[in-house]
């Protein structure tokens, strides 16, 4: 079972994306889902789907066609379980630079031992910046010369530190350290609340 569609056995078994985009609509009419062609887990009453064919070289890549011309671009990652208060706290971010949301470090909430990446904004205004800084990360990962995931590698080009050094400058982004968090693995499902009825 992909990631983004684990039940939720605090939220009545409800699939872990259906819930993210229930938020995202409670914020917004203009909800978008990117998903794997051919696959109807990932259709969603009401919100528009766009299939992808193949695998794009990330999440940003694959919703370039989506970012919004008029207005701010928010990209949630699909498989995070997002507070209400995280949801908040990204809907209010104004300012019109890029920004990312996520936990820097590990978590003495959730237990997950590594920071992460939940989600990251920017504004027409960056969408040619985007363009070039996302082909600098996936032509160094597709060398392989730097490895890290995609999400980390952009908000550190934007930040102009090394692409190969964890450092997190507030300037960019936004601690979220709740029960927010990623679900990566099975034990990131397992140890998470929200999958216990808790």
């Amino acid at each position: 079972m992909p990631s983004h569609l684990v039940p939720l056995r605090a939220h009545s078994g409800v699939p872990l994306l259906y819930r993210t985009v229930g938020q995202a609509r409670e914020i917004s009419d203009d909800v978008h889902l990117t998903c794997p062609a051919g696959d109807t887990r990932y259709k969603i009453p009401g919100v528009t789907v766009h299939e992808q064919e193949g695998s794009a070289p990330s999440e940003y890549a694959a919703t370039r066609g989506l970012w919004n011309e008029d207005g701010r671009t928010v990209l949630l990652l699909g498989d995070v379980y997002f507070t209400d208060r995280a949801m908040e706290t990204i809907a209010a971010w104004r300012s019109h630079t890029y920004r990312v949301f996520g936990r820097a470090q590990s978590s003495r909430i959730t237990g997950t031992p590594y920071g992460e990446i939940f989600a990251a904004s920017w504004w027409p205004g960056q969408h040619t910046r985007m363009d070039v800084r996302l082909r600098q990360v996936h032509e160094l990962r597709a060398a392989q010369i730097v490895t890290r995931p995609p999400g980390w590698m952009l908000l550190r080009s934007w930040q102009r530190t090394p692409l190969d050094q964890h450092r997190v400058d507030p300037g960019w982004f936004t601690e979220i350290n709740d029960w927010t968090d990623d679900f990566d693995t099975v034990a990131d499902y397992v140890r998470h609340p929200a999958t216990r009825g808790a």
